[in-house]
């Protein structure tokens, strides 16, 4: 019986020392740097911006695609009406 206990205090104990943990942890994530860079903009350097910038200019580029591919079908559409 007595062992049962101490397991319960032990598992209790652990518990709370992990969650001790968790919370200093995000604490020190969540804090400002010297940089004032908060967790959410760490991640977010030049190599991203970079990376959208190219996936911009890459979407822009086969919407103006899409748009010719689009008005040749509807030449030839317009073309074939005519032969008619």
């Amino acid at each position: 019986m007595e062992d049962e206990d101490n397991s319960g205090n032990n598992i209790i104990e652990k518990w709370e020392n992990i969650k001790t943990i968790i919370k200093e942890t995000k604490q020190q994530l969540t804090e400002k740097d010297d940089s004032t860079e908060t967790l959410n903009t760490r991640w977010y350097d030049e190599e991203c911006k970079i990376a959208i910038e190219e996936m911009k200019k890459a979407r822009e580029k086969w919407l103006m695609k899409e748009g010719r591919m689009k008005n040749r079908r509807m030449s030839k559409k317009e073309r074939s009406k005519k032969k008619l």
